[in-house]
């Protein structure tokens, strides 16, 4: 489903982009068509501490990715993501060469003087009704984290006492837990109390980027040393820098990791301060020196198992680029299950960009086996695991090219187009014959 909307004129590579964001998004185009740059403006956007904070400037995001020169005087930027249609969670705008930028408490966070008699009442049920959603969606009336958003025991226990029964709650009990914390109907108290929801339950709202670049060869030689690179100002970008010191935070939490994904007799395991790869129990190579698919798959799987083993949950959004490199065919479509297994459950989202067709076909057949699976899971779970079915309205794709953007995803097929697929291999045969003709 559609969780955001992102616009962009004149950045870069970038002329006319429209497109919607779902769960996951895949890039294809050529080099340079603005792959990476679509990719690095929605990690920006996607990451809680730009989206919160005053002091993290975008001029200063896009410095540390490396793409502030690709501003202009007739850049213009937008990316609303919706909790539904109508109610922007965070909203990013650059014009005339000014940024702004609201999250839901700035934009509604507002006192009865500054809105239109006209537009009150709408923005309170708009208000209210995102409140009833987040509650409902995530459980959270169940949850003894609740418990937070009161004041003292006798608001509790009237809550438990109201609710007791409840499964799901309405736009009057939002109203009714507005009375129990002894508030007044008006929009700053409905502000206030989504404030104070959001403090209970800061896993379901924080939101992180984790941006796992087509450098990612490189981030193992600079590991446990970033921070030093770091302080002594050296001319790496922040990006690679920052993803770096996430990549030591992995290797020192995830020591052994199997990776049937190349073969199923590989392991990869930490010993000491050195990482090696075990080709069976007793022949290992230091990784370093291993083959570079290894070298480049690594990296991807130990930030992605790093992120699930910490403590808070977060509504991580995963970026890989390019996650076929060096690899065969088939250990990139065994990568692409697995991704999609680990970086879609819970809140998790996943950004894809590709030059190969291979990436594309190993995304459709697990479309395919979401599609094939409401009639026969048991026969396609034995095919591909049903934690690897894609769902055909959490996923979009779109090919680059010549500044634009084209959507090559077929809602209606649930699948992407055949002709993106089959066109590299019609290109070879045309070749190909043309070269026999002579």
């Amino acid at each position: 489903m559609e969780r955001a909307k992102l616009i962009i004129k004149n950045f870069g590579p970038l002329k006319d982009i429209d497109i919607e964001v779902r769960e996951m998004v895949t890039f294809i185009g050529t080099q340079a068509s603005g792959k990476s740059t679509l990719s690095k403006l929605i990690s920006i956007f996607e990451d809680e501490r730009f989206r919160k904070y005053d002091n993290n400037s975008f001029i200063q995001e896009l410095k540390n990715y490396n793409i502030f020169s690709y501003l202009n005087e007739n850049t213009y930027i937008l990316y609303d993501s919706f909790s539904n249609k109508d109610f922007p969670v965070f909203n990013f705008e650059y014009e005339e060469q000014k940024a702004s930028k609201f999250s839901i408490l700035r934009k509604f966070n507002l006192r009865k003087t500054h809105i239109d008699d006209s537009d009150y009442s709408e923005k309170e049920l708009i208000f209210k009704d995102l409140i009833k959603k987040n509650i409902n969606d995530h459980n959270l009336i169940f949850d003894h984290s609740f418990y937070k958003i009161f004041d003292d025991s006798n608001q509790i226990q009237k809550f438990k006492k109201k609710f007791k029964d409840k499964t799901i709650v309405n736009g009057d009990d939002v109203n009714e837990v507005l009375k129990i914390l002894n508030k007044e109907l008006l929009i700053e108290n409905y502000s206030l109390l989504f404030n104070k929801i959001i403090n209970s339950f800061p896993h379901i709202f924080q939101f992180d980027s984790i941006y796992i670049p087509s450098e990612r060869n490189f981030i193992h030689l600079i590991a446990e040393n970033t921070l030093g690179l770091i302080n002594n100002n050296v001319q790496i970008p922040k990006h690679l820098l920052s993803v770096g010191q996430e990549y030591e935070k992995a290797i020192q939490t995830v020591k052994e990791l199997p990776l049937t994904i190349i073969d199923k007799n590989f392991k990869y395991k930490r010993e000491g301060k050195t990482s090696y790869i075990y080709h069976n129990k007793n022949e290992k190579v230091d990784l370093l020196e291993s083959a570079s698919g290894l070298q480049s798959i690594i990296p991807i799987l130990l930030l992605v198992e790093y992120s699930k083993s910490l403590k808070e949950k977060y509504n991580f959004n995963f970026v890989v680029e390019e996650p076929e490199l060096n690899l065969y065919p088939k250990a990139q479509h065994e990568l692409i299950k697995y991704l999609v297994k680990n970086c879609l459950f819970e809140r998790k989202n996943l950004i894809l960009t590709t030059h190969s067709p291979f990436v594309l076909a190993s995304i459709n057949n697990l479309l395919l086996a979401f599609d094939k699976g409401k009639t026969n899971p048991k026969e396609v779970n034995k095919i591909v695991k049903k934690e690897s079915w894609l769902n055909p309205k959490n996923f979009i794709a779109y090919e680059l090219k010549n500044g634009k953007a084209k959507k090559i995803m077929d809602d209606n097929l649930g699948q992407i187009k055949e002709n993106m697929i089959d066109g590299v291999s019609d290109a070879f045969a045309d070749e190909f014959d043309k070269l026999l003709d002579l």
